[in-house]
């Protein structure tokens, strides 16, 4: 299971510098926080009925807060290093 873990977090990093390297490109990061929000609407725009949530419910939040973060981390990762790379 270890393995999948890593799998993952490896897969986040390449996310996250991707996704920072956008975010210097502003129409770019834009459309991809557009599309990224759409993405994130309950299917047809209801809210969950109930105190607890369903399993579709509390999928969707997590994948939510997953992309929150992932954006927030590209964001940062931007912020603190805006001048991309010279070319080699």
């Amino acid at each position: 299971m270890e393995n999948i873990e890593f799998r993952l977090a490896a897969h986040r990093e390449v996310l996250v510098a991707v996704l920072s390297a956008l975010a210097r490109h502003d129409d770019v990061w834009a459309e991809i926080n557009r599309l990224l929000e759409e993405a994130q609407i309950v299917q047809d725009h209801e809210e969950d009925p109930g105190v607890v949530p369903s399993e579709a419910f509390a999928r969707q939040n997590a994948m939510t807060t997953e992309i929150a973060s992932i954006l927030n981390d590209a964001t940062a990762r931007a912020n603190a290093d805006p001048e991309p790379a010279a070319p080699q």
